[in-house]
């Protein structure tokens, strides 16, 4: 059985890989989740260059984790944070698509099959 439940937000795992790292790492972004009309109306800003990458990332990003600093201290998520990460060419790219992923239903449980 199926049940019609808000959900108001979900979380995506986002690969990143690190140029000259072997392997990839994984963050875990926490999106607000949007009803498909109002996602679609977020695209059709961005394509009319009308809503940039930060200003949908200030709007709808709730949280990050498993972002630690280069003592392995993890980083309390905030403004400065997600400034400094959007700031990164090779983090930019996978956090602003994992928006996309997010607003599609792909979730941690959606990324493990």
């Amino acid at each position: 059985m199926f049940q019609i439940q808000d959900i108001t937000d979900i979380v995506v795992p986002v690969t990143i890989q690190v140029p000259g790292a072997e392997e990839p790492s994984t963050i875990r972004a926490r999106w607000r989740l949007h009803p498909v009309s109002k996602s679609q109306e977020i695209m059709q800003s961005q394509r009319n260059g009308e809503l940039t990458d930060e200003q949908l990332v200030e709007q709808d990003l709730l949280g990050l984790e498993d972002v630690t600093d280069a003592d392995g201290n993890p980083v309390k998520f905030g403004k400065k944070l997600v400034a400094q990460l959007m700031d990164i060419p090779y983090v930019r790219r996978p956090l602003v698509l994992s928006w996309f992923q997010a607003q599609q239903g792909r979730g941690e449980a959606a990324a493990k099959n």
